[in-house]
């Protein structure tokens, strides 16, 4: 392990930097000029990367040693924590991170992590000033924006200027809140790594919570709605309930009546109402069931042919608003969302701290926009 002599503000250390996700991000990060440190348990993986792309320094660590994570983390300006899985790493990593006097984001949208480092972890990194950006990945960063992007439109406010905030943001529809805002995941050829496939069955036997009425509640079993995210991905489909973090985001910057999130798997009526019968079932199945099942993707899994969308909605009475984003490959898009926002952190001079939604941080218009064209995204809102 390197000796340390204090936060560079152009440093960022990779946590996880050998995985799928992280050897994306590294890339990503690299591409764009960032000084760049690696952590993780894996030496040789590690060393075989550093003799890739121009590293500073490589860390071997545990991800759950909240020392030598400290240790690791002691140069960075922005820690990214790419390992896994984050229900159990992502609280002493986020610990380890502030102790050194770094910023954190983390490449999760679990909405379990999520909620667990919300409710463990606020005023601790209030505290810090630092900032704390948990899921900054696909299934919430974006989700985030793109609902927030929508719900500007529908309450009238034009909210343009620098991707980066430098002041906190307005809650939007705090003097009328909006019925409902949806965001919804639509799939097509699906390729899920090992370590996504454990994180979904880790949550066996856990309704994905929703925003009503003012709290956070657990979704009614099988609640669904019909989405249509395009020709390319078979138009109008069914949409099952979905544990994303948007859910747990959103309502901290929108005031809305129901926060709601959906994912299609499949384009079939009769294998969604399958999946809508699995749902209302999971919640019965005892949790060391979930030990039973052992994930395996193969080595060389095509994760290109996944094509994607995410549609955010959102209604007040009779005016709505839609922010559609359509692209390929659900890992690369991810590192390339998180690599935005590590950098994003590490670059700016003054800004909002604490533990915040994506959204707080960044304007949801000139962000997407710069986002999707770093990832090679399709951005379609419905107002222009």
């Amino acid at each position: 392990m390197s000796a340390s002599s204090g936060p560079d503000a152009s440093t960022i250390t990779v946590l996880g930097a050998s995985g799928l996700v992280g050897r994306r991000i590294c890339a990503a990060l690299a591409a764009a000029g960032a000084r760049l440190e690696l952590a993780g348990r894996n030496e040789v993986a590690l060393r075989a990367i550093a003799a890739e792309l121009p590293v500073a320094h490589v860390h071997v660590t545990d991800a759950r040693d909240r020392d030598a994570l400290a240790a690791a983390f002691a140069r960075a300006h922005v820690v990214v924590n790419a390992a896994g899985p984050l229900r159990a790493c992502a609280e002493p990593a986020l610990e380890a991170a502030l102790a050194a006097g770094a910023h954190y984001v983390d490449v999760g949208g679990e909405q379990a992590a999520l909620h667990q480092l919300h409710v463990r972890c606020e005023s601790t990194t209030r505290r810090s000033g630092r900032v704390a950006l948990p899921g900054a990945g696909l299934d919430c960063l974006l989700g985030d924006l793109a609902a927030a992007w929508a719900a500007a439109h529908v309450c009238g406010v034009t909210d343009e200027g620098p991707a980066v905030r430098d002041t906190p943001a307005p809650r939007l529809a705090d003097d009328r809140p909006l019925d409902e805002v949806c965001v919804s995941y639509v799939f097509d050829d699906l390729a899920l790594s090992a370590g996504s496939q454990r994180a979904l069955f880790l949550g066996v036997g856990e309704r994905p919570l929703v925003w009503r009425r003012d709290r956070w509640e657990p979704a009614r079993a099988g609640e669904r709605r019909r989405v249509n995210a395009g020709p390319a991905l078979g138009g109008e489909r069914d949409a099952l309930g979905y544990a994303s973090g948007d859910v747990l985001t959103v309502p901290r910057h929108v005031d809305a009546r129901f926060v709601g999130a959906f994912v299609s798997t499949t384009r079939s009526a009769s294998a969604s109402r399958a999946l809508g019968l699995l749902a209302r079932a999971l919640p019965l199945v005892p949790r060391a069931a979930s030990e039973l099942l052992a994930p395996y993707a193969a080595p060389d899994t095509d994760y290109a042919r996944t094509r994607f969308a995410i549609v955010a909605q959102v209604r007040r009475g009779f005016s709505a608003a839609q922010v559609v984003l359509r692209g390929r490959d659900l890992y690369q898009t991810t590192a390339v969302t998180v690599a935005y926002a590590a950098r994003q952190l590490a670059a700016r001079a003054a800004g909002p701290t604490g533990m915040r939604a994506p959204a707080e941080l960044f304007r949801p218009g000139p962000a997407l926009r710069e986002i999707a064209r770093a990832a090679d995204l399709v951005l379609e809102p419905s107002f222009g």
